[in-house]
């Protein structure tokens, strides 16, 4: 599918008119002059919003594009404030609906939608982590938490305590990658630098952890389990 998707947007960018239509809204986008961009989003009027979270629903459902042009777009078309409404809201529901489909459809239709490899990695932390993986995955801009949505469902999580995780998780991190939008290059080192930070955080607990079990009484005679580090 990714394969597909990647055939699909290379054939697109063969068509001048295309091309010619995506520099021109980069130039817009981009531009130093926010005249424009504030002249497209009188425009839009209340569609360039819904437009934003249509988009992000799609990508619950199909995590094959690359979520951060929703961002981007909400942050350089209506600023921190209302990007970062329209990022929160449309993550929110694009959560709900992951869980849903992986509840409905199963493990195997999130393997043909996401990938076997990231699905069984994902699976695997969320048995270990049950809600802690869905908030270590959401504290992590840089994995996909639209996989984990559809995992989530898939396994069992339960709906409530999973919609909190998501909720709190997406709360700072969504604050932060609408923040950077502003710059690409200042969104690729932040995203990566907050991501990086929070799995030092998670290794650095799981080794506390083990650090306390073997210093307790018969820790020889226990099992060893493996530590359920994020997948990456």
């Amino acid at each position: 599918m990714v394969l597909a998707a990647a055939l699909l947007i290379a054939g697109l960018l063969l068509i001048p008119e295309v091309r010619g239509w995506l520099w021109m809204v980069g130039g817009v986008l981009f531009g130093p002059d926010p005249a424009p961009r504030h002249a497209l989003v009188g425009r839009l009027g209340a569609w360039g919003p819904l437009a934003l979270i249509a988009g992000m629903l799609v990508q619950a459902v199909f995590p094959i594009l690359p979520a951060a042009a929703d961002v981007v777009l909400a942050a350089l078309l209506y600023g921190f404030w209302g990007g970062f409404a329209i990022v929160y809201t449309g993550t929110l529901l694009g959560a709900a609906l992951g869980y849903r489909v992986g509840q409905r459809f199963g493990g195997w239709a999130v393997r043909r939608l996401a990938g076997e490899s990231m699905t069984r990695r994902l699976e695997t932390f969320a048995g270990q982590r049950g809600v802690q993986a869905v908030l270590l995955v959401r504290l992590m801009p840089a994995l996909k938490a639209e996989v984990m949505n559809l995992v989530a469902g898939a396994v069992g999580i339960a709906f409530w305590p999973f919609m909190a995780a998501s909720a709190a998780g997406a709360l700072p991190a969504t604050a932060l990658v609408v923040w950077l939008s502003a710059s690409p290059a200042r969104l690729l080192w932040g995203v990566l630098s907050l991501s990086l930070a929070v799995g030092v955080l998670a290794l650095g607990r799981w080794w506390w952890r083990r650090r306390r079990q073997q210093s307790s009484p018969g820790f020889s005679s226990l099992p060893s389990s493996s530590p359920g580090d994020p997948p990456v």
